[in-house]
């Protein structure tokens, strides 16, 4: 109470604090956004184009596989992961009787 009143007599200001500072940032950005929002909501004579890029769009196709075409599509995998690890087995093979390892 007595800190106030002297700063009223003599003229002092409260330095504010950085938290302070910062909401008062903070709203003035914020009344600002505002601002230029409702100004481009009111201002229809010239209204803006749309910014997104016109492509175009393939529609949505389901994506349901049937349980054999699925499986028939695992099965083909496997066995291609099945040879690839033949060859290297043979690979390998070839290479330990080329450096004499057992």
């Amino acid at each position: 109470m007595i800190k106030q009143l002297m700063y009223k007599w003599f003229g002092i200001s409260d330095e504010p604090c950085m938290s302070c500072e910062l909401l008062r940032e903070q709203l003035h950005k914020s009344d600002a956004e505002r601002k230029d929002l409702l100004h481009r909501l009111l201002d229809s004579k010239n209204p803006e184009p749309p910014s997104t890029p016109v492509e175009d769009y393939q529609p949505i196709t389901p994506q349901f596989i049937p349980w054999r075409v699925r499986q028939q599509m695992l099965e083909q995998e496997d066995r291609v992961k099945a040879k690839l690890t033949k060859e290297k087995a043979v690979e390998i093979d070839q290479l330990e009787k080329e450096l004499g390892v057992k």
